[in-house]
């Protein structure tokens, strides 16, 4: 490749501006609209402390350089010691919030000098008091107390402006404590000025006199601040999005015109010594004009019109701005400063282009150069030079084998710090660039990755938006922030920033937040709250794996590299015609592939948004999709959904036809007949030994099992076949699947695997047939939500006096956290109470509430028992507030549901999918109300064909160890629940992580292979314990495992067979769970 072409790969014609672009330094100027930023900033620069000046009004059409425009005032404005906040209302749910967090993100930007913005700010207040210098030396010197010289410009600001100082000290003080070498104190400063008191101690010890006020309080006080030092200039740019927002899907969202105009009216009022700049369409400002307050115009001087390219020296200089840093890279003079584009080409766009169009030209001639592979002169800038030719899926430059070597090479080391999110959020950045580049450009609409480099705590990593130039430059967001904290105060203080700056609550359907992270959070109420929220307004929470994880290093280091040796042009060509990300499981999740392309509404949406899919996976194919790490094509299209041919039930053989049992004294169950037959056993495998067929007597299920193994061994596939097996024999089952491994239960095998015998295939069939699958998704509205009660059933618990006090102590478990319960004395007015309420015959959660709040005197003996139940009382209704999930909003659901259907010739299995609960707290409170309401109601119902409750990673929710809010619950129902039918299988890796109550339990046990050397031990010593002997317990195959039950002698191998519903490598999406779920509720 010749310098001139290397250059001219090198050249950067990007097009795109997003508001994070606003803060970069660029050595250009406003071209045709030079003197509108002039007249700007002379005006700024002469405000004192007149307050309130008028605003100014830009208007353009779509790619004038509105945003570029807004960029060039910015750097004016620090050059002349002014102030500069860029009002970010795409994710405008409340105007003073977003305006709030604005400020605060403005501030944190870095200038050209190296300081950030708010300690310009804190050094300009001090050069009033002439201490600036030694303002500046006491902040860089970590040894210090931040607090100390705080404390003193307060002081000093006391004696400047009583009123205002005693009025606005507190966010003088919060916003000087940015400057603290303390993360902690950064941390209670910023969360602060969010409006978020995250901790009320420090908060008081670090001098601050009230909580968080008002978010327009926050504001008036940092503009109080800011004048002390200089004037500010407010931009408000990129509204049109929000002005052409269409309707919600969601119902009752909010007027975002009136929310903006009546805001920017508001702020118009209380800007003080400031000016308030508005780029937009001219649509968009006939927009305000008719439908905002009348007032707001009257804020601002007549729109001015921005200008086209009209003069050849403008688009002579766009043109050689770019070109410049190429060529000086490369180390050659050109022919001219704008070669290859020739004066005929800059006459040619002179012509009222817009600077966005003249780009896009630009790059398009660049890339047919590199195509050819020679310098080609360009005469021409108006008409397109793309041809729609066909793809090549021929991989010339070795990207898919480089891409395969580099994504098993990829080092993820420091990836994810649980202290630091910076790293994997400029991971986020990098792969949403590259998912950028995988898009075509098309003049009707962009899609830009929206990143802010400049920021060290950043609300959002990056906002993907998708812009409609057709409908007004209508967006659609979709808006990233990674959480890596396990500091509770720096995970929330971040959270909330990005829940206000993405506006999922607004609830629109073009909103989208997703948070990225490893792991569950911190534990906490506030944590649960926010994670709460978050669920409630359609927040989407995807834990990446490693595989995709090494996909992007991977993609991000070739990047590079392309970029090193000049092939980044025949890189983004791979990225196209492959689309790589989205062979990842983390962008199907995010409902990314295919892309979202506008238009986004009525037929002509989805006329389009079928084309683009198909075009999308169309190019993906050709390309050579199937190469590489983690190919895979989208499941609904690889794998068929299961077939839904039905069968005569007639045909079917005795064990299908199924009796469930209804309430005690009924003379048929539930539309099936009384005499249907129950099958002896159900068969689990076939010795290693000899090979005979292994089978498990439906009468031992009742009395328990317990499947031991570790990674690898093959225990999901156990569970699945027994459980399938169960429901051939009539038994239904309520599945816990806390990692979403079950919720394919109900899918069939696309195709038979070649591990099926022929009995497997018709098993198969027969299921298909027989056997209803329910996915259930507490916590998750847009899917089959359940709510079950707080309270056992103390009627359906009956008289016996040892089961009723095993459902107080339950029931004193599950309330004891939620009514602060921390003492003795408390624990036994609480348990008293519960003792009252169970005789009464119970009740809900209001009605021990209730109980509490004016408790008899006869209930206890315990000193001033009535003021503890009452303060217990208070402490419920607050939880209630707080936390959703103790207010039901569907129906509180009663496990006749669960395990049995309408269907007269189906038997039903629950799965339970916990992916919608925010943390481990919140799954295991879910799983402790199952478990108390199937220890009263299994009592009153009791099976004589039996019942299942399976339990996957039972670690989590009985454990051997104390802690889990589900334990005493899961004992005491292990202990109770066998005389009634019901049987619990319990399915964990760790062998001592399970309560001994319960493994002592288990009749059956299935003991698989163990990976570490503590468990294997463990293992054989259980072995051991019932007269067999295992020296293999690490050695064993997928699918082998040690066997004991009632009256089957010491434990022998066997192995099992595949199970009969459809089992991928790969669990399903929560996407995917949640389309099962809502299908299964359309069907109950």
């Amino acid at each position: 490749m010749s310098p001139e072409l290397q250059a001219l790969q090198d050249a950067d014609f990007g097009w795109v501006r997003s508001l994070d672009s606003v803060w970069s330094e660029e050595a250009t100027d406003a071209g045709p609209n030079e003197d509108l930023v002039d007249g700007t900033i002379a005006e700024l620069a002469q405000l004192t402390k007149s307050p309130n000046p008028p605003g100014r009004v830009f208007l353009g059409q779509a790619g004038i350089g509105k945003t570029h425009l807004v960029g060039v005032l910015r750097r004016r404005a620090w050059a002349e010691g002014c102030w500069f906040v860029m009002l970010d209302v795409v994710g405008i749910t409340d105007f003073w919030k977003s305006a709030a967090l604005s400020f605060v993100t403005s501030m944190l930007q870095e200038m050209p000098n190296g300081q950030h913005q708010h300690e310009a700010v804190i050094g300009g207040v001090a050069r009033r008091f002439k201490i600036e210098k030694e303002v500046n030396i006491v902040f860089a010197n970590p040894t210090i107390e931040s607090k100390r010289i705080v404390d003193l410009l307060v002081k000093g600001l006391l004696k400047n402006d009583s009123a205002n100082a005693l009025k606005y000290q507190d966010v003088f003080r919060a916003l000087a404590l940015l400057r603290s070498h303390d993360l902690a104190t950064v941390g209670i400063a910023h969360a602060w000025l969010q409006g978020y008191d995250a901790d009320e101690a420090m908060r008081r010890s670090l001098g601050f006199l009230t909580p968080p006020p008002s978010p327009v309080e926050i504001v008036r006080g940092l503009m109080w601040v800011m004048s002390l030092a200089g004037p500010t200039l407010i931009a408000v740019d990129q509204i049109d999005g929000v002005l052409s927002v269409g309707g919600s899907d969601f119902g009752d969202a909010p007027d975002f015109t009136k929310l903006l105009t009546a805001g920017l009216l508001d702020l118009a009022a209380v800007i003080g010594r400031g000016i308030i700049v508005v780029t937009c369409l001219l649509s968009s400002w006939e927009i305000i004009k008719t439908e905002g307050p009348t007032p707001l115009t009257q804020r601002f001087t007549a729109p001015a019109p921005l200008r086209l390219a009209r003069r050849d020296t403008f688009v002579r200089k766009l043109i050689a701005d770019r070109l410049a840093p190429a060529y000086a890279k490369a180390g050659i003079a050109p022919k001219s400063p704008t070669h290859p584009f020739t004066e005929a080409a800059i006459d040619s766009a002179s012509v009222g282009m817009t600077p966005r169009t003249i780009l896009m030209r630009c790059d398009e001639h660049r890339k047919r150069c590199l195509a050819e592979r020679k310098i080609v002169p360009c005469d021409a800038l108006v008409e397109s030079t793309i041809v729609d030719s066909p793809l090549e899926p021929t991989d010339r430059n070795g990207f898919n084998a480089k891409f395969s070597e580099a994504a098993a090479a990829a080092d993820l080391n420091g990836l994810l710090d649980e202290k630091d999110d910076s790293k994997l959020g400029m991971l986020l950045r990098d792969a949403f660039d590259l998912y950028a580049k995988q898009i075509a450009p098309h003049d009707d609409y962009e899609v830009v990755p929206k990143i802010d480099p400049g920021q060290k705590t950043p609300p959002l990593h990056v906002r993907l938006t998708f812009v409609d130039h057709r409908s007004n430059d209508r967006e659609q967001h979709f808006c990233f922030r990674a959480l890596q904290h396990s500091n509770a105060v720096a995970l929330c203080s971040r959270f909330r920033a990005a829940l206000t700056a993405s506006g999922v609550s607004a609830k629109i359907a073009e909103r989208k937040l997703i948070i990225v992270r490893r792991g569950p959070p911190p534990s906490g109420p506030k944590t649960w709250e926010l994670f709460d929220a978050f669920r409630a307004a359609g927040g989407l929470e995807i834990n990446p794996s490693d595989d995709d994880l090494r996909s992007i290093v991977a993609l991000r280091q070739m990047r590079d590299a392309a970029l090193a040796t000049s092939d980044f042009d025949a890189f983004e060509r791979w990225l196209i015609e492959r689309k790589p990300l989205c062979e990842t499981t983390f962008f199907k999740a995010a409902g990314l592939c295919p892309p979202p392309l506008p238009p986004w509404d009525g037929a002509s949406r989805e006329a389009r948004s079928a084309g683009a899919a198909h075009d999308f996976l169309r190019r993906k194919d050709r390309a050579g999709a199937g190469v590489g790490p983690q190919a895979s094509e989208p499941e609904g299209e690889r794998w068929p959904a299961r077939r839904e041919e039905k069968q005569d039930a007639s045909n079917l053989s005795p064990e299908a036809l199924v009796s469930v049992p209804t309430a005690p004294g009924s003379t048929e169950f539930q539309g099936v007949p009384v005499n249907a037959p129950l099958a002896a056993a159900i068969p689990v495998g076939r010795r290693v030994a000899g090979g005979d067929t292994v089978e498990l007597a439906t009468a031992s299920l009742p009395r328990h099992t317990a499947i031991i193994a570790g990674a690898g061994s093959g225990k999901t596939v156990l569970l699945r076949r027994i459980v399938e097996e169960a429901a051939l024999a009539g038994i239904p089952a309520i599945v816990i699947d806390p990692n979403n491994d079950l919720s394919r239960l109900g899918d069939a095998w696309p195709e038979p695997p070649a591990a099926f015998t022929d009995e497997d295939e018709a098993k198969a069939t027969r299921y298909a047939a027989t056997v209803e699958v329910v996915v259930w998704t507490p916590g998750v509205h847009a899917g089959n939500p359940l709510f079950l009660s707080v309270l056992p059933d103390f009627v359906a618990v009956g008289d016996d006096p040892d089961e009723r006090a095993q459902a107080v102590i339950m029931a004193a478990d599950t309330l004891g956290p939620l009514a602060g319960v921390k003492t003795n004395l408390q624990k036994g007015v609480l348990a008293d109470a519960l003792r009252a309420f169970a005789s009464g015959g119970g009740g809900d959660l209001k009605a021990i509430t209730a109980l509490l709040a004016d408790l008899p005197e006869d209930v206890s003996d315990i000193g001033n028992a009535d003021k503890i139940a009452a303060k217990m009382a208070d402490e419920l209704k607050a939880s209630v507030a707080t936390n959703p999930l103790l207010k039901a909003t569907g129906p509180v659901l009663e496990p006749k549901l669960l395990f049995f259907g309408k269907s007269s010739s189906k038997t039903r299995i629950s799965v339970i999918n916990l992916s919608g609960l925010a943390s481990d707290q919140a799954k295991e409170d879910f799983v402790n109300r199952l478990q108390m309401t199937l220890f009263g109601w299994v009592k009153k119902n009791p099976s004589p064909r039996g019942l299942l409750y399976v339990i996957d990673e039972a670690q989590l929710f009985i454990p051997s160890g104390a802690g889990a809010l589900s334990k005493t619950s899961g004992v005491q129902l292990v202990a109770q629940a066998r005389k009634y039918g019901l049987g619990m299988i319990a399915v964990t890796q760790a062998p001592k992580g399970i309560d001994n109550k319960v493994v002592s339990n288990c009749t059956t046990q299935f003991l698989g292979k163990q990976n570490s050397p503590t468990d294997q031990q463990s293992v054989k010593s259980m072995i051991v314990a019932t007269g067999g002997a295992a020296d293999d317990v690490g050695k064993l195959a997928a699918g082998e495992f040690y066997f004991k039950t009632e009256k089957s002698g010491k434990p022998f191998k066997l192995k099992t067979p595949i199970c009969l519903s459809f089992h991928p490598p790969n669990p399903p999406t929560p996407e995917e769970v949640i389309a099962r779920a809502r299908r299964s509720a359309a069907a109950i």
